[in-house]
């Protein structure tokens, strides 16, 4: 009776997630019902998103350039190099670089990742933070890029590459898409990227819905219904699809680098697939990292974009307090009030052993 009483109480949690940005094959049973998947449940809703997303796009088309979005839709991606003026660039670095704020801290491979969630509160204490939020041409890019017409979640991202920690499965490693359907994320780099810290990989027109991809998302989802130990060992199946290089090849992809100089905005739409390059030394890598989503098959976009921002970030500080006391509670994660570590990654290591 118990177990029944909960199954009902989920049932309309996942009805839910069925016709918004759920993605999970393990967590709902409906999406992760193989007879719905084997009559094409997936792909249909990868489709109708895909659809509703290049609909708002022509609606919001005014917002940019036709260069850029020409840009966009044909490569899955933007880059904008010195994006801020000089000036700006250097006041905004060395503001980040002397911020004293509520830091996350995670282990990735051995990579230590670190971000400061900038809500209003923080961007109160950081001018030229405030500065680029407010900045007319990023809002419009993302807006536009975004199809939801709102500027995005802002972080400060600080990577720490070959830190002294024991290594750990690093899901950033491998080409992946996000989610089933268009969303995107953005850097603007405070340093350079290269080989040395990890550039950005994409695989440019894949964020593109071709038969051969179509069929590659069938197979996935079949895939990811099954059970066990039917299922194939090192593959993720929280809807977060990963691909091989051979199965690249055989959609015709190309993979590309994007090492770019410091000063540079990145606009990705990560249903493409893409993953963090493998940095070839011990490293840093800072950026303010943006990300803007939520339901895929909303057919219109927000006419409030201001008042629908705040919305957005005051639910998600809620959730993120929900996940903080899970991440930390699992050691999965580790928070602490203070700097980004830009010195030597040996600190950083030191501090995640430590309570």
């Amino acid at each position: 009776m118990r177990n029944m009483i909960g199954i009902a109480w989920k049932v309309p949690k996942w009805i839910f997630e069925l016709f918004s940005w759920g993605k999970s094959f393990k967590n709902n049973p409906i999406l992760g019902n193989y007879l719905l998947n084997r009559c094409g449940l997936h792909v249909t809703r990868v489709i109708l998103a895909h659809l509703l997303f290049r609909f708002r796009l022509l609606l919001l088309s005014p917002l940019v350039s036709s260069e850029d979005r020409r840009e966009f839709i044909r490569n899955g991606y933007l880059l904008k190099k010195n994006f801020l003026s000089h000036e700006d660039f250097e006041c905004l670095s060395q503001e980040l670089t002397e911020l004293r704020a509520p830091v996350r801290e995670v282990i990735e491979g051995t990579t230590i990742t670190q971000r400061v969630f900038m809500d209003s509160e923080e961007r109160k204490k950081t001018p030229n933070f405030q500065k680029l939020y407010t900045h007319k041409s990023l809002d419009r890019l993302m807006r536009y890029c975004s199809s939801k017409n709102r500027p995005p979640l802002f972080y400060i991202e600080n990577l720490c590459n070959h830190a002294n920690v024991t290594p750990r499965p690093d899901p950033q490693r491998d080409l992946h898409a996000d989610t089933f359907h268009p969303c995107v994320k953005a850097w603007l780099y405070m340093d350079e990227s290269s080989d040395d810290n990890g550039p950005f990989v994409y695989v440019p027109g894949s964020h593109r819905l071709t038969w051969k991809r179509l069929k590659w998302e069938y197979e996935q989802s079949l895939e990811a219904c099954k059970k066990g130990p039917n299922r194939a060992p090192g593959r993720y199946w929280d809807g977060s699809f990963r691909v091989s290089p051979e199965e690249l090849v055989k959609m015709g992809y190309e993979v590309k680098k994007l090492s770019v100089p410091k000063n540079t905005l990145l606009i990705g739409n990560v249903y493409g697939f893409h993953c963090r390059g493998r940095a070839q030394q011990k490293s840093h890598r800072m950026t303010v990292w943006m990300q803007a989503r939520d339901n895929p098959f909303n057919p219109l976009f927000t006419p409030f974009p201001k008042s629908t921002a705040w919305l957005f970030e005051r639910v998600w500080k809620k959730a993120l307090m929900k996940i903080d006391c899970r991440k930390t509670e699992g050691g999965e994660q580790r928070n602490y009030f203070g700097t980004l570590t830009r010195a030597e990654c040996s600190i950083a290591s030191e501090m995640v052993g430590s309570d």
